[in-house]
């Protein structure tokens, strides 16, 4: 066992010197990954970066380079060379994928700027890429700075940059700086014909902006003999077509635009205003197909182009020159809604804002000529979101269009539905509401330029705000105007129309006062005059205790010298006093200044109503006299004689009143009444002139007119009063079976009578009155 052990023991020795010699392996290994020599200085890893920006390996130079400013600590001035190392590979690298990305340019600046303030030396080419990226980021000022001082630095290049700030200059709208440069340019010694040939061009380009179009002309041919390259050759047909277009010669405009398009070939900027000016000609010569399809070809291929907005604009007129309205109204929103979107400060749109406008002004005139007043309405609010203080003669015209969109929209109430006349009828106020704001609108802006402009202006919006309906607008308007301009020619006018506005909204005090300011303030005026009877019957509309000065008011119109009978404001004092009288039981008196009024104007409309109220007016004093008589017969003093003659002046009133009466109805007969009081006045006559035979014992005459006038008019209740007075004259006759018989028939007209018939307020006796009446009239047994 000892000899085993031994065994055992001896047979795991050969481990250990396996074990020693691993250790010493792994130290070598750790000696050698541990390399004491020294790595790569800073100058080393910037000539690494450099050798990659050097072999155009963008992406390489930047890592390398971000990877030794996040690593190494760096001397400002090394740390100056990297940043401006990292600029050139941004600009390296947008070179070679063709990309033009905002935020690296805006690190390029940022790098350029770092190493600037670390100490870096500037060079041309430092500020010619500082200005490349400006220029990118649309601040031409700083660049404008960066490219002259790159060209003081770089005289051997500065050519080149000249022709950047003459570009920037020119985009920027300076013209007189542009034009200076050029001329430095011109100067230049060494340049090509063809680089004279451009400056040139650029000359006569300006020259056309200022309208020397015949010299432009002469320098674009003088440029053209320079030039032997296709290409800018036709440019300069381009701006030589312009020429004669501008000059009014469109053939020859159009055959130089057509050759220009040859030497440009479509894929050249400039093809887009060559064929934007070949629609614009077209299109001046009454020929919209042409011009759609010149215009088609920028939306088409060059839809970025900076005429893009007026070849929209062409299409859209063209298109409804031709009837297309839908789709040139499309177009025409899509144009507003790119120049809105771009900002009211943009170039685009300030460049184009005028030409846009008068496009718009001209598609909205040729689509109201041709009666479509609601795409008229529409290019009108286009017009306001491109110029929100537009001219006085914007709000003229958008008057006219919402005025004549409400007179044809109203032709087609009569033939719509039931529930669309409604709603069409609200369209129709509205609308001429909005027309009264255009045109209250256009008489402001005229206020202080054109007098008359401004009353006729002001008085076509306060018409349509009447026709409207809105009473609010219409009182707004007059107090303005009345406040702002009292001394004013048609102050009076305004005073009149203001007061009557007041009365139609209720306000009689303020009606009141606005007439009575008028008479006061301009009393030699017809507008004055005409205040007299409006006063009048605001004063009547108060009420009762204001009728003393109604009175007064009508009566100093018949005292006004200025006032003829034939005058529109004595007729109308005369009718209103007669009615006054009646109103207050003046009976006489009413009849007096009826008659007066009948006899005048024999011919007048309203002479049926005249005729009833003389007419009642002798029934009412007749119904006077009656408590008169009553009186004298309970006097036993009262003298025999004056009842005689009472009672004689009775009858005469009664057949006065029933005379009348008739006349009345004939006059209704042969012209059918239209307006509630006329359809009053005709049903009352029937009645009343039954009752007048009645009063004066006629009973059979009286039975026969109350018996057609309750069978004209069985739906009204007035039809059973009629019937009651039937069976008070029957029994006056002695014919008691007959008043019974009308009795039952009063009763049956009760039973067929509408309900609604005793709800309209127009009869003081309500439906169960009359059948407790009747039934009582039938169990008393007074039959």
């Amino acid at each position: 066992m000892a000899s085993a052990r031994t065994s055992v023991q001896f047979s795991q020795l050969w481990q250990f010197p396996l074990l020693l010699v691993s250790l010493g392996l792994f130290g070598y290994a750790a000696y050698l990954f541990i390399d004491p020599q020294p790595g790569l200085t800073v100058d080393q890893k910037i000539a690494v970066a450099r050798t990659f920006l050097d072999q155009e390996r963008a992406e390489a130079t930047l890592e390398q380079l971000n990877r030794l400013l996040n690593t190494d600590k760096l001397e400002p001035q090394r740390e100056a060379e990297v940043h401006l190392m990292l600029a050139e590979a941004l600009e390296l690298g947008q070179r070679q994928k063709r990309i033009n990305i905002p935020v690296n340019h805006q690190r390029i600046i940022e790098q350029t700027q770092i190493a600037l303030s670390q100490g870096a030396r500037p060079d041309a080419k430092l500020y010619r890429r500082l200005g490349d990226s400006y220029e990118a980021l649309n601040k031409s000022i700083e660049s404008l700075a960066s490219y002259r001082q790159a060209m003081a630095m770089d005289s051997a290049h500065s050519l080149s940059l000249q022709r950047k700030v003459i570009d920037l200059l020119t985009g920027q709208g300076d013209d007189a700086g542009a034009e200076t440069a050029i001329e430095l340019y011109v100067k230049s010694e060494g340049l090509t014909d063809a680089e004279r040939g451009w400056a040139i061009g650029e000359q006569a380009r300006m020259m056309i902006d200022r309208g020397s179009l015949v010299d432009a002309r002469l320098m674009l041919i003088e440029a053209l003999g320079l030039h032997t390259d296709p290409v800018a050759q036709g440019a300069l047909n381009y701006r030589l077509g312009y020429c004669a277009w501008k000059l009014g010669d469109a053939p020859e405009a159009e055959r130089l635009l057509m050759l220009s398009r040859q030497q440009l070939r479509p894929q050249h900027p400039l093809d887009a205003e060559v064929c934007c000016l070949l629609g614009r000609i077209a299109q001046e010569r009454d020929d919209p197909r042409a011009a759609i399809a010149h215009y088609e070809v920028v939306l088409v291929g060059h839809p970025n182009a900076n005429v893009a907005p007026l070849c929209r604009l062409g299409r859209g007129i063209c298109r409804i020159m031709l009837g297309d309205d839908d789709p040139g109204l499309a177009d025409l929103h899509d144009l507003v809604s790119q120049l809105d979107q771009k900002g009211a400060e943009s170039v685009l749109s300030r460049r184009h804002r005028t030409e846009v406008l008068a496009g718009l002004k001209s598609a909205g005139l040729t689509l109201a000529a041709r009666g479509n007043f609601q795409a008229a309405m529409e290019l009108l609010s286009y017009e306001q979101v491109l110029q929100p203080e537009p001219p006085a003669t914007f709000f003229a015209r958008l008057g006219s269009v919402y005025d004549r969109r409400a007179e044809q929209l109203e032709a087609t109430i009569p033939d719509a539905k039931t529930a669309e006349k409604a709603r069409r009828g609200q369209q129709v106020r509205q609308l001429r509401a909005n027309a009264g704001d255009a045109y209250v609108a256009y008489s402001r802006i005229l206020t202080l330029a054109d007098d008359k402009g401004y009353g006729d202006a002001l008085w076509k919006g306060i018409d349509l705000y009447d026709r409207s309906g809105d009473m609010q607008r219409m009182i707004s308007a007059l107090e303005v105007f009345s406040a702002e301009r009292p001394d004013d020619a048609v102050a009076p006018d305004a005073l009149l129309r203001l007061g009557r506005a007041y009365q139609a909204a209720g306000l009689f005090d303020k009606a009141i006062a606005a007439y009575q300011k008028n008479q006061f303030r301009h009393p030699q005026s017809l507008a004055a005059s005409k205040s007299a009877v409006p006063l009048a019957q605001a004063y009547i509309a108060k009420g009762p205790e204001n009728f003393a000065k109604a009175e007064s008011v009508l009566l100093g119109v018949f005292e006004n010298r200025a006032l003829t009978p034939d005058a529109e404001e004595f007729k109308q004092a005369l009718f209103e006093l007669g009615q006054l009288y009646y109103r207050t039981g003046r009976y006489e008196e009413a009849v007096a200044r009826l008659e007066e009024w009948t006899q005048r104007y024999p011919r007048e409309p309203r002479l049926g109503q005249l005729l009833f109220l003389m007419a009642d007016s002798y029934r009412k004093s007749a119904t006077n006299l009656d408590v008169t008589l009553a009186s004298a017969d309970a006097s036993a003093d009262a003298g025999k004689g004056d009842a005689a003659e009472a009672a004689t002046a009775r009858r005469q009133r009664l057949e006065k009143a029933r005379s009348l009466y008739a006349q009345v109805i004939e006059y209704y007969r042969s012209r059918p009444p239209s307006v509630e009081v006329d359809k009053l006045y005709n049903r009352l006559s029937h009645f009343y002139r039954a009752d007048c035979l009645y009063d004066l014992g006629e009973y059979e005459e009286a039975i026969r007119l109350y018996d057609a006038a309750a069978f004209r008019y069985q739906d009204d209740p007035s039809a059973l009063a009629a019937y009651v007075q039937i069976v008070n004259a029957y029994c006056a006759l002695g014919k008691i079976d007959e008043a019974r018989t009308a009795n039952e028939r009063a009763k049956w007209l009760l039973r067929k009578m509408p309900a609604e018939a005793f709800s309209d307020g127009s009869f003081a006796m309500p439906r169960e009155y009359w059948e407790q009446w009747l039934k009582w009239t039938s169990a008393s047994g007074m039959w």
